[in-house]
């Protein structure tokens, strides 16, 4: 979102809280309370969806209040997708469908990771990109796809590499990247796998020269500890095992990577690495028993099972199978919760675009009626002013043809005065129909010009093919037999036409057109008053 759109207060209040975020400040909640006020003080959806999203970054990340993390994640993606801010609806879809994934719900992960995907596509976000990449490799992993896990992880990576290396998330995510990599290789058993992606990390390690951040070096350092277990290195793997239960001891958040320790954990256990897999489940537990998320629970309840039934302790793994029980009922409640979540997400969605759609159709009918005559229901003056250069113009592109025919009702005053304005105006919408039908029947604009006078205009029309045309209207409008006495022994409402047809020539304009048409109306006017009147139609050229 471009910030510097707003008034130099709004844009102190963005700021600040961009500074109190990367200094994991809890203040930024009430930063972004003022900014609130802001946002739906305006009508302004961008600004709306911002502050929600960064509120439910910040209630994620702090810890508070889980379901209205979720509420003001919903908001957050019905504001962007009004707005049209797709870089940003593209992080709050992946959001939604990394908290599905948190939660088991792999079905609704990758649905917004998809969702998050299209909408990334359309801005050519490679960065983007390369998450969401990441992350529907992590549902695969999740359902112990790993070939295809594998492939969606490489492909995050490669978008990585081509994003500016200047960027903060470069280097962490790059790393984030080979790590997963690692990882699913040792799920393989693809040690040389495994040991190239720990080759890369270190290759990035050097050159970015990072300091010890946790979430990228407590993943590293379990990547490390598998290799040096896959290889049978005994010294390394104490040393390393140290680390990491130290590591987790002063961890503030180890949730973060709670499927990274499943995965290290299983694969301790798998390998009869029984003391230090103890060792992390016990600080893990610990950790998980405050959080909201059952998934998390149910991940350590598992890994226990398995611990358990390696040591070949019955009774532990059926009391971890009861816990099992009441935790997969409560994690279906969850999971429900997150299916009517998205599903009312869904349907938000769908109402704002039916809204969208309903604005646009009302601000369609408006545009249409300010283009419309309201007596005759034609073109104006307004849109023929619009509609006769751009033809002319695109008459004078291709090489074609262009003409203009001003055409009037005979002896409209007289009629007037004769049958009364009403019975004028129902004349005129008579008229105009046929205008209207003709004019449709042969991909013709018409308009009204003002008072009982009216224009049509063509392109790409030969003079033989004009007068067919025009003496169709003429003939057509007399059918109508709208009886006006004035008109003699014909007795019946007719019009005259004048016609410029051309070729448009340089120093010619629009106007010239107009003119030689309308010289020709007067022509054919003059005849009027003859006794019989010989024509209705002239048509000349420039």
């Amino acid at each position: 979102m471009d910030i510097q759109i707003y008034d130099p207060s709004t844009v102190e209040l963005i700021e600040k809280i961009y500074e109190q975020k990367r200094n994991l400040s809890e203040e930024v909640l009430e930063t972004l309370s003022q900014l609130e006020e802001v946002a739906y003080g305006q009508e302004d959806f961008a600004l709306r969806g911002f502050v929600h999203f960064h509120i439910a970054d910040a209630l994620y990340s702090f810890e508070k209040g889980y379901e209205s993390f979720r509420e003001n994640l919903a908001k957050a993606v019905s504001y962007f997708e009004l707005s049209g801010e797709y870089e940003l609806l593209a992080r709050a879809y992946n959001y939604v469908a990394v908290d599905a994934l948190n939660n088991g719900s792999f079905d609704v992960a990758y649905l917004y990771l998809m969702n998050a995907m299209h909408t990334c596509e359309k801005i050519e976000n490679k960065y983007l990109l390369s998450i969401i990449n990441n992350n529907i490799g992590q549902v695969y992993a999740r359902m112990h796809s790993y070939e295809k896990a594998i492939h969606f992880v490489r492909i995050g990576t490669k978008l990585q590499s081509l994003s500016p290396k200047d960027d903060f998330y470069y280097y962490q995510n790059m790393i984030n990247g080979y790590f997963s990599e690692g990882m699913l290789c040792s799920l393989m058993e693809d040690a040389a796998g495994a040991k190239e992606a720990d080759a890369a990390i270190a290759r990035l390690e050097e050159e970015a020269g990072i300091s010890n951040i946790p979430s990228i070096f407590m993943p590293i350092s379990m990547l490390r500890l598998i290799i040096s277990m896959m290889e049978g290195n005994e010294e390394e793997f104490e040393v390393r095992s140290e680390d990491i239960i130290e590591k987790l001891q002063d961890a503030r958040r180890v949730y973060d990577f709670i499927t990274d320790i499943e995965d290290f954990c299983h694969i301790l256990i798998e390998h009869d690495k029984l003391d230090t897999a103890e060792q992390v489940l016990k600080i893990v537990k610990n950790t998980v028993e405050a959080s909201p998320v059952i998934q998390m629970k149910r991940i350590v309840s598992s890994l226990e099972i398995a611990y358990f039934e390696k040591m070949g302790d019955i009774e532990s793994v059926n009391l971890h199978l009861r816990e099992q029980y009441h935790l997969a009922e409560e994690q279906q409640a969850e999971q429900n919760r997150i299916y009517q979540y998205s599903i009312d997400l869904i349907n938000i969605m769908n109402e704002q675009r039916r809204e969208q759609q309903r604005i646009r159709l009302e601000n369609e009918m408006l545009q249409s009626q300010v283009q419309k005559d309201p007596l005759t229901g034609l073109a104006n003056r307004l849109k023929l002013d619009q509609a006769i250069p751009s033809m002319l113009e695109d008459a004078k592109n291709k090489g074609t043809f262009f003409a203009v025919s001003m055409m009037d009702v005979d002896k409209f005053k007289e009629y007037n005065d004769s049958y009364g304005h009403l019975a004028g105006d129902l004349c005129l919408q008579r008229v105009a129909n046929v205008i209207q039908e003709v004019s449709d029947r042969h991909g013709l604009l018409c308009a009204r010009f003002g008072g009982d006078e009216f224009v049509m205009l063509y392109e790409g029309k030969s003079d033989e093919e004009i007068m067919g045309i025009a003496h169709e209207l003429s003939r057509t409008i007399l059918e109508q037999n709208i009886a006006f006495e004035g008109m003699g022994e014909n007795g019946r409402v007719s019009i005259s036409q004048g016609i410029c047809n051309s070729l448009p020539l340089e120093g010619k304009d629009h106007n010239d057109f107009l003119n030689e048409a309308d010289n020709a109306l007067y022509a054919v006017k003059k005849n009027i008053a003859l006794p019989g009147k010989k024509e209705s139609v002239r048509l000349v050229h420039l």
